[in-house]
């Protein structure tokens, strides 16, 4: 790294005399840029790895939920709520058929409506 002669001021009022007196401490030392430059890098080191950490914990994430799915598919098949196959799919297949459902037969329709059902909708 190349000798820089550039100077910062700090200003601030929201450091406590702890961190103002370590702050001072390295300065006396003349080690204060050293200090600050290894907290960067460190910080610098601590995103790219919380980066990583961040995709690993989502691949994580996706997988417990991908087991939790194939859980519930199980459970629907054995409890008759879903079709029983051989293998439960992991992705829905390309070639998948919509069924027809039955149309309801509503030509013996029953019931009636009370002068106090009404009531609730006077102002229809």
């Amino acid at each position: 790294m190349s000798e820089r002669q550039n100077a910062f001021t700090i200003k601030t009022n929201q450091l406590s005399d702890e961190v103002y007196d370590i702050l001072a401490k390295y300065a006396k030392s003349r080690k204060l840029g050293d200090y600050i430059s290894s907290l960067i890098v460190r910080d610098l080191h601590r995103t790219s790895n919380d980066q990583v950490d961040t995709r690993h914990r989502t691949e994580e994430l996706l997988e417990h939920i991908n087991s939790e799915l194939r859980e519930l598919k199980q459970l629907a098949q054995a409890n008759g709520f879903a079709d029983k196959r051989e293998g439960i799919e992991e992705k829905p297949s390309e070639n998948h058929t919509i069924k027809e459902g039955k149309i309801a037969d509503l030509e013996h329709v029953s019931g009636s409506l009370d002068d106090d059902d009404l009531e609730e909708f006077n102002d229809f």
